[in-house]
Parts: structure tokens; sequence; C-alpha cells
């Protein structure tokens, strides 16, 4: 038998083992997905209503190597067939899926105009459109993707851009530099612009700029810069902020923009600043009875949101009491933009309280573990002599001696001088 056929059918063997691993590795569970879509509102008299459809995406095989599985869903869903080229969309733990219809046009802005100069739009801009929203659970990141149409059926599509940034909402330490996140994928598209928003309070600016086709920074904030060398190279948009200020608390947007279509993506920054805690009286001395004002001040802290408690631990118990009744003075605010405030709380100094140590405690989220400053309660007469009162009573013992010992020698020579006169 000729050897050329035996190694032929250890070509095929191993080629189709390949095949198999191959179609295991690549091999995808259709997407669970709502079509979320506004109907209604022709006429005041009409209310805008939300409907949801159900969607099956079904992410194909790139190489077309994988058999489409069979349908089995519900006649009312929608079923898109979705080649994926970014590779974004291959997770095995994507949720929370979303889409939404995307009607492709020009967009009247400085930094985007030069991607439609020609006025031209393609023949594919005239079937449906989508935008995706999905969260990946393995990287933690949430992806939103354009959809556009892969030949002339409408539910065959495949992915032209890609945005993508991590979930989570950001922390800052006020005065650190920071990277906001902003991955991008576009395929072979030059043409594209970025765009970087900030957004607090209802007010929005435009932080940053920029038109890739002329590779020109149209609008640019002070403070805030781009790293183009891995924007063309690796797809990171991300912005760069010199020094985190409280006025950069908020959401930020980085919005990629294609000829006729764009994604978005928004993340939620919040600006921390630890707080400074000062426990007063220090040191904590009192006589019996006498009253003694507790105050906690809490300064030059981000977020507003902190809480604020008094404690106590007397001298026979080792546990933690939490005072009531402590009162917190209105905040006020500081021309950094942070807050600051005092908690204080009125107690009496009992001989009982001897050695009771006191402690405020501050919870906030720049410190998870808290701050805590504590002082020792010290009553008068109740341990016997203290250091301090002996240091007090040498003193007294050394005035008194001085005193003495001035007045023995001003009455020794008074009387010596009269001695003197007598004996004349």
């Amino acid at each position: 038998m000729n050897p050329r056929f035996f190694y032929l059918l250890l070509s095929l063997l191993l080629n189709g083992f390949e095949f198999h691993e191959f179609g295991k590795a690549h091999e995808t569970k259709s997407l669970a997905c709502v079509l979320v879509e506004e109907i209604g509102g022709g006429s005041s008299s009409i209310p805008r209503t939300i409907r949801q459809t159900p969607v099956e995406l079904h992410l194909n095989d790139p190489l077309n190597l994988i058999p489409v599985a069979p349908i089995t869903s519900s006649p009312e869903t929608l079923h898109l067939h979705v080649t994926d080229p970014s590779g974004k969309l291959l997770s095995p733990k994507l949720s929370s899926c979303e889409v939404t219809y995307l009607l492709p046009q020009e967009v009247p802005l400085a930094w985007v105009r030069s991607l439609t100069e020609e006025k031209r739009s393609p023949r594919a801009l005239g079937h449906p459109w989508y935008s995706l929203s999905v969260k990946d659970d393995t990287s933690g990141n949430t992806v939103s993707a354009v959809l556009g149409p892969q030949g002339e059926k409408d539910d065959q599509l495949t992915v032209f851009l890609a945005v993508y940034s991590p979930s989570a909402t950001l922390y800052a330490r006020l005065g650190d530099p920071l990277s906001v996140p902003c991955g991008i994928w576009r395929g072979q598209q030059s043409r594209f612009a970025i765009e970087w928003r900030h957004r607090a309070l209802g007010d929005g600016r435009v932080l940053y700029a920029y038109d890739g086709r002329v590779d020109r920074i149209e609008e640019i904030f002070p403070g805030y810069e781009m790293n183009f060398s891995t924007l063309h190279s690796h797809g990171n948009a991300s912005l760069l902020v010199d020094k985190v200020a409280v006025s950069d608390h908020g959401t930020f947007l980085c919005t990629i923009y294609l000829p006729y279509i764009r994604a978005q993506r928004d993340m939620q920054l919040e600006v921390t600043a630890l707080p400074t805690v000062t426990f007063l009286p220090d040191p904590l001395f009192a006589r019996p009875g006498q009253e003694i004002t507790l105050s906690c001040e809490v300064s030059h802290f981000h977020p507003l949101a902190i809480s604020v408690h008094i404690l106590v631990r007397l001298p026979e118990d080792s546990q933690l009491s939490v005072l009531p009744g402590v009162s917190l003075s209105t905040h006020t605010i500081n021309k950094d933009g942070t807050f600051s405030l005092t908690a204080s709380l009125s107690i009496i100094a009992s001989p009982e309280h001897h050695g009771a140590r006191y402690f405020c405690r501050v919870r906030h989220v720049s410190a998870p573990e808290g701050v805590t400053r504590s002082n020792t309660l010290q009553v008068a007469g109740v341990a016997g002599l203290s250091l301090e009162d002996g240091m007090y009573l040498f003193m007294v013992a050394l005035a008194l001696y001085g005193s003495l010992t001035f007045l023995h020698r001003k009455f020794k020579l008074f009387f010596g001088t009269q001695e003197s006169k007598k004996d004349e």
C-alpha cells in the first residue's frame, strides 16, 4: 500500500480533531437581549411609552466553520445574526444586553465635519442599524457597539464600531493624576474623531476634541491630555487628567465618531479627599462635676456624605459604647471645594469616669477603615498626686523657700544695722 495514503489519513484525522477543538473554542450560546423602543407621543394627548421586544443575538463564526444552531424561541423574538471582528462580544460571560435602533446621520460638530465632507452616504445606510450595549462580567467592562448590515439581509449584521470602558464607578484622590479609561475598536476605518465631555449637576463642557482624520486637536481644556501613541497603536483613547479637582466629580463621556455613526461610553467619577480629624480638648483634664464639651473637628473632606460618632470605653468596660446626643454643625465649603464640620458633645466629669477613653470615629468613602482619634479623661484628685501635681508642688515649695530666704536676709541685715548703732 502506498505510504502516502497513511500520511493523508493521518492529516485528515488531525484536521478533523483541530476542527472539533476549534468549534468547541468558538462555540457561543445565543445572547438574550432586549430591543428598547420609544413609541407613541405623536400628539400632546398621547403619552410616550417604552416597548421592549425580546432579541436573540446569535454570534456568527467569522470563518463560517461552525454550523448555525436551530432557532427554537418564540415567534415574537427578533433574531439577529452578528459577526464580531472586534472580538469584544465573544466573552462567555456577557450580561445586561440592550439593543436600540440607530439612525446614521451627519453630526454638526467642527471635529466631525471632515468625516463626511464628500456628502455622499453609502448604500448600507438604507438598512437597519442598531446600537448594542452589553456588560462583560469577565473583564468588568461595558461595551457599546454599532451593528450594521453585512450583505443584503436585514438580520445579518457585523460590528462596525466598539467602545468599551470599566462598568464600576471610578474613585480618584483629590490632587492626584488620573487616567479615565476608554478603549475603541474601529476596524480599518481611518476616519474617526474623539470627544470627551464632562457633566455634573446638569452642566456640561467639552474637555477634549480630536479629529483623527486630519490629526488635529479641535478643543482642549487646560489640565487634560491624550496619549496619541497608544491611541493609534492600541485604540487607547483614555483621557489623562493632570490633577484631579473637585470640579471633576461627575460623569465623563467618551464619544467615538465614524462617518455617520457614533458610540459612547460614560463613566462616573467620585473625587475623594481624606478628612483631617482633630479631637479636643487635648489633653482632657477636668475637676469633679465640671462640664466639658468634646469637639471633633472634621475638615477638608469630599464628597459630603460622612458619619461622625463619639464613643466611650469606661475603665471597667472592654467594649466601646456610642454616646447619644452628638450635635453636628452645618458644613462649610472650603476654597478647594472640600467640606468641613464639627461634632460636639457635653459630658460631666465624675470620679467614676477617671481613666475613661473617649473616641471620635469618622466614616467616609475616602477611608474605608475609618479615621479615629481618642483622648483619656483625667479627673483631678482621684488617682492621688500625679507627676504634674508633684511638679506643681515642687515649684510652689521652691518659690516659698526663695521668699523665706529673701526675708531672712532682709531681717538679718535690718537687725544687724540696729545693733551696730547701739554699740556706737
